[in-house]
């Protein structure tokens, strides 16, 4: 049986009882990771001035570094040095 609406309640919107999260698939990333990738976001950008150059760089596997520039240089801080270095040669060849 059903009920009719107290005309003296205001009227609520039915109440959600299910709550959807993001669940994040990977681990976030450790302090030094992050402060690597901004260091190599940074030098990148110096670089290039603009956009669409760095993105591609830092994600488009290199012969010299064996790898995308972005993950060495994430992964540890000699994988940071040798992509630093690879951008410090291209400066001087342009």
């Amino acid at each position: 049986m059903a009920r009719e609406p107290d005309p003296t309640q205001p009227n609520r919107p039915a109440r959600r009882t299910t709550t959807f999260h993001k669940r994040r698939s990977s681990p976030l990333p450790t302090r030094d990771q992050s402060r690597r990738q901004n260091h190599v976001v940074q030098s990148a950008w110096r670089h290039f001035r603009a956009a669409a150059p760095v993105i591609a760089f830092l994600n488009t596997r290199h012969e010299a570094l064996d790898g995308q520039p972005l993950h060495l240089a994430i992964e540890s801080d000699a994988g940071l040095a040798r992509v630093e270095t690879l951008l410090k040669q291209m400066t001087l060849e342009s």
